[in-house]
């Protein structure tokens, strides 16, 4: 029985077996809401019959859309989590089926049954993956985990225990050069390698790890990212491989550009009401409304970015360039209500319109910190080869307050992985990090992230 329910709702059954399940609920919950409405409509056969016709386009759209929200993995594992992004499928989903509907003609498709099936579909499928999801988690919580390092192992350990209980139970923290390591292999379930380890430890550990069938996960440093999606070569019998520059040609530079000018002049029409009342909110409680702060972006050109204001007036007259920490004084009661509405992001339509930002894009950091960063981290340049933008991969998958190196390796994956549907995707799931708490968390101070980690040391220390 283990067996079966390791195989179904594994990592690979989950992918397969969940989103059949969902077709299956969203084709049922149309019948579910033809056989409450029966009695009620004018002519049966004809609205089941448009029914049909749009169901292979509907069943399409949802299968798109769930990979596109990411419902294939497991993810979440609260019933909000889950519920939220369902919401969203479901609802693009809605939009999609009217507009099939209307473009095929298929009229007598009864807007009631639509949306009563769209209300039992959020249902239905909400909790059949809070199951799945629930299923996975216990499966797999129990795995020992062992974490090799030198610096960076109990920072990686850290945020092992805070991914949602998967990988809390950790058996090992060591060097690489620890006179126990393959013991340690061996005994835990689970590898992960900092990136801190030199490179031909690295390749020992993972060869070690593949030939006694043990999963092992590594850091990326930014040199591998760099080499991700190489194209193949042959020379002679020798084969290579071609590292892409990190560019985005002219076809998609303009498409990129299209695509910009198209939805910002949606979201000017859509955000000028929230706008006229949070700039009307802003004045009546005193001060600018307008925060104005240079960031760089694209070729380093430095631009003014504009954001409605959170925080107090002067917040750095006395102590300067601060990043924004989990627990800031700084950030008004309103201020933190458009933050986490992301409401003060919306002055930065304006930039993109002409041309200063785009829509996806790595975020636009101030020259100070960027003078910095490029001082710690060299390739953190790299990331000025396109356009800055309001939102991006390491803003979806990331948090907040995840650190400036983590974040860098998110946008140099964009720009090495660049595609119109990786725009598309990524604006689309920035709907779903718009309500979680995690997304406008502040970066932790020093002292928090001290005392966390010798919490962790204690743990670690109780297991052994």
């Amino acid at each position: 029985m283990g067996l079966i329910l390791k195989r179904i709702f594994g990592y690979r059954g989950f992918r397969i077996i969940v989103p059949l399940l969902d077709l299956i609920f969203v084709y049922a919950a149309n019948i579910v809401a033809f056989y409450i409405f029966k009695d009620d409509l004018d002519n049966f056969k004809l609205n089941y019959y448009a029914f049909r016709a749009v169901l292979p386009y509907m069943l399409i759209g949802y299968f798109i859309i769930s990979q596109i929200f990411e419902l294939d993995k497991p993810k979440d594992f609260t019933l909000f989590g889950i519920g939220y992004t369902v919401v969203l499928t479901i609802l693009s989903l809605l939009f999609i089926t009217m507009a099939i509907s209307f473009l095929s003609r298929e009229f007598a498709y009864p807007r009631s049954i639509l949306l009563t099936a769209a209300v039992l579909q959020v249902i239905f499928i909400s909790f059949w993956h809070l199951f799945a999801s629930s299923m996975y988690f216990r499966l797999h919580k129990g795995r020992s985990v062992l974490v090799i390092g030198h610096e960076k192992s109990q920072a990686l350990a850290f945020k092992l225990l805070e991914s949602n209980g998967m990988w809390a139970n950790i058996k090992h923290v060591c060097t690489p050069d620890h006179p126990c390591l393959y013991d340690f292999i061996n005994e835990c379930e689970v590898t992960f390698l900092t990136e801190d380890i030199e490179e031909e430890m690295k390749q020992q550990i993972i060869f070690y790890s593949i030939e006694n069938n043990r999963t092992v996960f590594y850091q990326p440093k930014n040199s591998e990212i760099l080499q991700f999606n190489s194209n193949f070569y042959q020379i002679d019998d020798s084969p290579v491989l071609d590292v892409r520059t990190l560019n985005l040609a002219q076809s998609n530079l303009a498409l990129k550009r299209f695509i910009d000018l198209l939805l910002g002049g949606i979201a000017l029409f859509v955000f000028f009401i929230p706008f006229v009342f949070v700039y009307l909110a802003l004045k009546i409680r005193g001060g600018t409304a307008f925060y104005v702060q240079e960031r760089v972006t694209r070729n380093n050109k430095v631009f003014k970015m504009y954001k409605f204001r959170t925080m107090i007036e002067n917040a750095e007259a006395l102590s300067g360039p601060v990043l924004a920490q989990e627990t800031d004084k700084r950030i008004t009661k309103f201020g933190r209500f458009l933050r986490a509405t992301r409401l003060d992001e919306i002055p930065q339509i304006y930039n993109i319109l002409i041309g200063e930002m785009s829509i996806v894009g790595p975020r636009p950091e101030r020259p100070f910190f960027v003078e910095q960063f490029i001082e710690e981290i060299p390739e953190y340049n790299l990331r000025h080869r396109v356009k800055a933008g309001l939102t991006g991969l390491a803003q979806v998958q990331g948090k907040y307050n995840t650190s400036t190196r983590d974040k860098l390796k998110y946008d140099l994956l964009y720009i090495n992985g660049y595609s119109l549907a990786l725009d598309i995707k990524l604006i689309m799931q920035t709907l779903n990090i718009l309500l979680r708490k995690r997304s406008t968390e502040g970066v932790k101070s020093f002292e928090e992230l001290e005392e966390e980690i010798e919490n962790l040391t204690r743990r670690i220390e109780n297991n052994d």
